[in-house]
């Protein structure tokens, strides 16, 4: 069944930072390769039994040149990273093990 804008009571609200995300994408970390479509937020899932007991993901943000990068730490569970827009998230320097979902309007 394809999208019906009739059913979609959101359709016209304006994006920000604070408005339900239209898209929900798992991503898998790459190191020099942006996301395909900039996340307006980042959720993780950190497992259990993760290293140390917590988990390290490796971020940069929309403004951020192509070396910066901010390491965001993740305890287990399900929940969002600071709000932040997100460019990319590096394999190395991020935990293994977890899902991460990347929020978007477009």
């Amino acid at each position: 069944m394809p999208y019906d804008p009739t059913r979609d009571p959101l359709k016209g609200l304006a994006s920000s930072l604070s408005s339900p995300a239209r898209q929900l994408t798992r991503i898998t970390p790459a190191d020099g390769a942006d996301l395909a479509t900039y996340a307006k937020a980042l959720w993780v899932y950190v497992p259990e039994d993760v290293a140390g007991g917590v988990a390290t993901i490796r971020i940069t943000p929309v403004a951020g040149g192509d070396a910066e990068t901010v390491d965001v730490l993740a305890l287990p569970g399900l929940q969002p990273l600071p709000p932040c827009q997100v460019r990319r998230v590096w394999a190395t320097g991020t935990s293994t093990g977890l899902a991460i979902y990347a929020l978007a309007d477009r």
